[in-house]
C-alpha cells in the first residue's frame, strides 16, 4: 500500500530479511556531523539579527569542529559532513581540514538561513547542479545525498535529487533500515529510480540488524 506522498510502500520491519554486514557486525555506524553557516542578517530578515543563534553556530565553527575533528582523527573515524555549501568559502581552514581527513559530504543547503521552500523547479534544478559542481571543485568529492533540515524542501526535491545523481535522502526518518523512495521524471531519462531513505544525525546508526 502506498502512503502519502506515494514515494514508498509500508512494510513492517518484522517481515524483512535480516541484513548481513561484513564480519557479522550487527550495526552499521555512520558519523554525520552538521557543518553550518547561519547569516548574521538573513535575506528574509535583513534588519533583524539573531545574535544568540548566530553565536551558537559561529562557536561550532571556531571551537566545536576542531575538538570533534581531533577525536575523530584520533580514533581514525571518517565522517560524512552535512554541509552548508557556502561554509567551504567562508572557512577555508575547515574545508582544508575536512579534505585532509578525506571526509564525504551530503547537501544541507547553501546557508542554514536560506531554505528552498519557494524555489521553482528550474531554480531548484540549478541549486542541485551548483552544489554538485562547487563541491567537486572545492573538495574533489561527488555529492551523493542530502539532509534537508533548515535547508527546506519542495514536492519535487526527491525527483530532482535523483535526476542530479544523488543516492539517498536522510530527512526521511521513517525506519531503522534504508528504504527505497520512488522518483518519477517527466523528461527522457529512465522513468523511475530508487533512493534509500535513512537516519540523519550526528553519530547515529542508520541501520540496525536483528
Amino acid at each position: 500500500m502506498a502512503l502519502a506522498p506515494s514515494r514508498f510502500d509500508y512494510a513492517p520491519i518484522t517481515d524483512r530479511p535480516i541484513i548481513r554486514w561484513p564480519g557479522n557486525a550487527r550495526v552499521a555506524f555512520w558519523v554525520a556531523p552538521n557543518m553550518e553557516f547561519f547569516e548574521y542578517l538573513p535575506e528574509n530578515r535583513p534588519t533583524q539579527p539573531d545574535i544568540p543563534h548566530y553565536s551558537r553556530m559561529d562557536y561550532g565553527n571556531r571551537v566545536g569542529f576542531w575538538r570533534m575533528l581531533n577525536v575523530l582523527n584520533e580514533h581514525r573515524v571518517r565522517a560524512c559532513c552535512c554541509l552548508n555549501l557556502e561554509l567551504l568559502d567562508h572557512f577555508p581552514e575547515i574545508k582544508d581540514a575536512m579534505v585532509s581527513a578525506d571526509w564525504d559530504y551530503m547537501a544541507h543547503g547553501l546557508y542554514n538561513s536560506r531554505p528552498i521552500y519557494d524555489y521553482t523547479e528550474e531554480q531548484e534544478r540549478a541549486y542541485w547542479q551548483d552544489f554538485i559542481t562547487h563541491l567537486r571543485e572545492m573538495t574533489g568529492k561527488r555529492l551523493k545525498g542530502r539532509l534537508g533540515g533548515g535547508a527546506g524542501y519542495t514536492a519535487r526535491t526527491e525527483d530532482l535529487m535523483a535526476e542530479a545523481g544523488c543516492l539517498y535522502h536522510t530527512s526521511w526518518i521513517i525506519d531503522d533500515q534504508p528504504w527505497p523512495i520512488k522518483n518519477l521524471f517527466t523528461f527522457p531519462i529512465p522513468a523511475k529510480r530508487m533512493m534509500p531513505a535513512c537516519w540523519p544525525g550526528t553519530v547515529k546508526p542508520i541501520i540496525s540488524c536483528r
